[in-house]
């Protein structure tokens, strides 16, 4: 392992004996809201913001079809939940009762005349050379920038897909967020070939999917080494630890890791 490989990964390590770092989403979500931007809570917000659509905005069928649009066929509704008192006929008693009903995200519809949504006033700013590692990656997957609250990489079709570059905190984000996805991609068979191990076909949860975060996030690491990218390695380590305490904390994998990710990274700067 090159030197400079070396010494990210002894930093990594060591930060990991300190204990738990809380890692945070290094792009900006808005919380799901009903049209009258009034937020979700509870499970309902953690249901919503999973969906991956990039409008926060969330209505039911019947309010699409007062506003004059319509919900667009084929699509499917989400459930929400809400508690509902009950008052007993001829008693002076009443109960909560848990009901759900369904809804739809407005990029779900079409026909209505909504007011645009304001747009983050994050700037994107290039960073050349972590721009020159991913544009000159060899047989290089599509890269979409429609994961809405979501950064993804899909073996099926080969593409990595994330949220708009000015959702994230900074460019350095943006590009480590880029690295860890491309990180993915390298197990495609049509690369190195890490048999099962991509995400999206090893079962989440499982020791196999968590060796391949952990190589992905080690790739990323170097990856962002070599654009003088320093101020991510926090967020790089307790990723790490995250996935390391799903499979026991075992160094031995981590390290084992560590190389795969290096072969990773090397693959997309183009080093045999």
């Amino acid at each position: 392992m090159p030197n400079a490989y070396h010494v990210i990964t002894d930093r990594i390590l060591a930060s990991l004996d300190k204990g738990d770092i809380p890692w945070r989403k290094p792009w900006t979500t808005s919380r799901p809201t009903n049209l009258d931007s009034r937020p979700y809570h509870g499970i309902n917000a953690i249901v919503l913001g999973m969906s991956g659509y990039c409008d926060p905005r969330w209505l039911t069928y019947r309010k699409a079809a007062s506003l004059g649009g319509h919900v667009r066929k084929g699509e499917n509704s989400t459930p929400i939940v809400f508690w509902k008192n009950i008052e007993k006929k001829d008693e002076d008693e009443s109960f909560w009762l848990l009901r759900y009903y369904s809804v739809f995200n407005i990029e779900q519809t079409k026909g209505l005349k909504l007011p645009a949504l304001e747009i983050p006033n994050a700037r994107h700013e290039p960073i050349s050379m972590a721009e020159n590692i991913i544009s000159n990656m060899p047989n290089r997957p599509s890269i979409s920038h429609d994961g809405g609250n979501q950064a993804y990489y899909r073996p099926s079709t080969d593409s990595i897909h994330l949220p708009s570059e000015s959702t994230f905190h900074g460019p350095e984000h943006y590009y480590s967020t880029l690295f860890h996805e491309a990180g993915h991609s390298t197990g495609h068979e049509s690369r190195l070939n890490r048999h099962n191990m991509e995400t999206g076909i090893a079962a989440f949860g499982t020791a196999t999917y968590s060796k391949e975060e952990l190589v992905a996030e080690f790739g990323a690491a170097f990856l962002c080494h070599e654009s003088s990218i320093e101020n991510t390695i926090e967020n790089s380590t307790a990723y790490i630890q995250g996935w390391s305490k799903a499979i026991g904390r075992d160094k031995r994998l981590v390290i084992t890791a560590a190389s795969l990710g290096e072969k990773a990274a090397n693959y997309i700067v183009g080093v045999n």
